[in-house]
């Protein structure tokens, strides 16, 4: 048996009183590409981490070749012919290609050794067309991937190459080429390891497939013999399906008739599930005053060419990126909550005239979702990634009511009891009367939160109702909805 390139033996790492990864054992050979999956907090980017010198394992070892090695920073980890390759490249956007190859390595790069050297390590992933002295900024993102690359190269033989959410903000042109330098690296002996939630990318360059779930080796699949069927089983969570309580349905509010026709009404909760970065995310933007959707509420034609238009007809959007579009770190916790309503309207009244009023509305928000953190006047970055996820759908739930709440990836990134205030709190929304759809790629948030889904991929849709198996029936229908090449048995 060939020994493994890269290997981890038992490796567990653990933060505080979390377990991030359990007892990990996983192998990959000399140029093969495995596809590392899981849903959002699975441990995938934690055992990136761990290869690569950021996160220092609590116990079991890394092995390179057959041999044990510590890698304590990123730069040992490149000293050993470990890349990583992030979603957003690790580079300064004001320094040239040739500045960034050599930057934190103890040289300038203006020797013609190091240009020469630098020319190489760009050719050798695809770069023959880079300048080495163009700035970074000008850069598009493959580009940008390729200097990312050149650099590690520039360490030495590229022996593992780790991809994290590579493709995400990349077209289908970037995706291709990006694929085709993979495989190039790969027959030259490169491991590559790709970590990624979009599955046609998996489907498309992998070898075979290892699953994470909850820090723990969920299986391991060939390409060629995966079916559905398994990669349901291993990638969903034992969700407690049968607590959920089915929704008391009233009139419809909400019918959409182009692209797809989807009815929705009062009083319910409904998925929009797909690929990461698909479809789902984008009918969410078009309700919410992007356009490119036909809608009708209320039984009257919606119009909605702005945000503003779309919350002045009681159409909310809690967005996916809440400290990039969401939250604003410097205000407080109480301006955060009331930020999109000051001086405006709801029901023919302004909403929280008064800082009396504002202070009693946050008391009761920070009541209903379970927020806890320091007090109303502290800024919004002192608090937890679940804390501030729950003020964000404060904020778009508790100043005016919703008739249509859109949420996007609302428990992504929190902790499991976060999880659950935010599920209790959109239900009870739901109960209420408000028509709630809820986009996600994760199958685990919509089994979690719905009682119905869409299901969109590639301009294709399906509408799953709610089942015992509906949370395995969503990977089910996403994969047939997705062209797998006969990937997929």
């Amino acid at each position: 048996m060939t020994t493994p390139r890269l290997a981890f033996d038992d490796v567990t790492v653990d933060f505080g009183v979390t377990r991030a990864l359990d007892s990990v054992h996983l192998a990959f050979a000399p140029g093969e590409i495995v596809g590392l999956l899981g849903h959002n907090g699975a441990g995938k980017s934690t055992l990136v981490n761990v290869a690569t010198g950021a996160v220092r394992a609590t116990g079991g070892r890394m092995l390179i070749d057959g041999e044990h090695v510590t890698a304590d920073t990123p730069r040992q980890a490149a000293e050993l012919g470990i890349t990583v390759i992030h979603q957003t490249p690790a580079l300064v956007g004001n320094l040239t290609v040739l500045d960034n190859l050599y930057l934190g390595r103890g040289r300038t790069g203006r020797s013609k050794a190091d240009r020469d050297a630098a020319r190489a390590a760009l050719a050798e992933v695809g770069g023959d067309d880079l300048t080495l002295d163009t700035m970074v900024s000008t850069l598009e993102l493959g580009q940008r991937q390729v200097v990312d690359l050149a650099r590690g190269l520039l360490h030495g033989a590229m022996k593992v190459l780790l991809l994290d959410e590579p493709t995400a903000a990349l077209g289908q042109a970037e995706t291709d080429a990006l694929h085709g330098l993979i495989r190039r690296l790969a027959a030259s002996g490169t491991t590559v390891i790709y970590v990624s939630h979009r599955l046609p990318d998996i489907i498309e360059v992998c070898d075979r497939v290892a699953i994470l779930r909850e820090g723990k080796v969920a299986g391991e699949h060939p390409i060629t013999g995966l079916t559905a069927d398994a990669l349901a089983t291993a990638l969903v969570p034992d969700l407690q399906t049968a607590d959920h309580v089915p929704a008391v349905v009233g009139e419809r509010v909400l019918e959409i008739t182009s692209p797809h026709h989807m009815t929705f009404h009062a009083g319910e909760v409904v998925g929009l599930f797909g690929v990461a970065a698909g479809e789902q995310f984008e009918l969410l933007n078009a309700l919410h005053g992007a356009g490119g959707v036909t809608a009708v509420l209320d039984g009257s034609d919606y119009r909605a060419r702005t945000p503003l238009e779309a919350i002045r007809q009681g159409v909310h959007l809690v967005v996916a990126d809440r400290d990039r579009d969401g939250l604003i770190a410097g205000l407080s916790a109480r301006d955060n909550v009331y930020l999109p309503w000051q001086g405006r309207r709801a029901n023919g009244r302004k909403v929280a005239p008064t800082h009396r009023a504002r202070s009693a509305g946050y008391a009761d928000a920070r009541q209903q979702l379970g927020i806890v953190g320091p007090g109303a006047d502290s800024p919004i970055a002192a608090f937890s990634g679940g804390n501030r996820q729950k003020h964000l759908l404060a904020a778009w739930l508790y100043p005016a009511t919703p008739k249509v709440l859109l949420l996007a990836q609302p428990t992504q990134g929190v902790d499991v009891g976060a999880k659950a205030d935010i599920r209790r709190a959109v239900r009870q929304a739901a109960a209420g009367g408000a028509t709630v759809l809820v986009a996600s790629a994760e199958s685990d948030e919509i089994a979690g939160l719905c009682d119905r889904s869409y299901v969109l991929s590639g301009g294709s849709m399906a509408e799953l109702p709610r089942t015992p198996e509906f949370d395995s029936a969503l990977l089910q229908t996403l994969l047939d909805l997705i062209p797998t090449k006969g990937a997929f048995a």
